[in-house]
């Protein structure tokens, strides 16, 4: 990546950081906007805005601008399927899960979370029946973790509909009902996750700031 892109990026993130901070939001818009002019659909600026909208009260418009820049990491998440293709064809099946892991992360779409889940399902019965050291591993376990990562990116209504799939097969699953009641509190939050999830990528800022 060009050097001098590098440096341009790292010091807007610096000022917008500076601005957030001391709470100058149209600030850190303006110099936002600016960028987007230069690099247009840049992340980094779409995430500086929805920040400041956050801040200055306006969730549903942050909320917006994030599920936007999630449409983006979708679109871009199609390279994690394919890794996890080419894994699974050299029978490197724990490396092709965990790619086909980081696609759900990045994308739900009901139709690619389907296909997907899928193959990671049938990789689940390589992994967990043949292969040395993975006997005690559970079956559902790439499942719930499926639904962890969507908690992660913020759609709680699919973590809970795989939730719901495991608890229809096992009632009794202590781990999936101790989860499922988690992520119901969580969507009773409204739009305290699009915060979080801001705050979680400002805390991020401020840690790569500090190095």
């Amino acid at each position: 990546m060009d050097r001098t892109y590098l440096e341009d990026r790292e010091k807007f993130l610096s000022d917008a950081m500076r601005n957030m901070e001391e709470g100058l939001y149209d600030d850190a818009i303006a110099i936002a906007d600016a960028r987007l002019n230069r690099f247009p659909g840049d992340m980094d600026a779409c995430l500086v805005i929805a920040s400041c909208r956050a801040g200055m009260g306006n969730p549903v418009e942050a909320g917006e601008i994030v599920e936007q820049w999630h449409d983006i990491v979708r679109d871009q998440s199609r390279v994690c399927e394919v890794l996890g293709d080419a894994y699974s064809r050299d029978g490197m099946t724990k490396e092709a899960i965990e790619a086909y892991i980081r696609f759900a992360a990045l994308n739900t779409d009901p139709p690619a979370y389907g296909r997907v889940s899928e193959k990671i399902a049938s990789l689940q019965g390589i992994t967990t029946g043949e292969e040395d050291g993975d006997a005690d591993m559970p079956a559902d376990f790439h499942t719930i973790t499926l639904a962890r990562l969507y908690v992660k990116q913020g759609y709680f209504k699919m973590a809970g509909d795989v939730l719901d799939r495991i608890l229809e097969s096992d009632p009794g699953n202590v781990e999936a009902v101790k989860y499922a009641e988690h992520v119901k509190r969580l969507m009773k939050k409204g739009w305290g996750p699009v915060i979080d999830e801001l705050d979680g990528w400002l805390n991020e800022l401020q840690k790569k700031k500090g190095r």
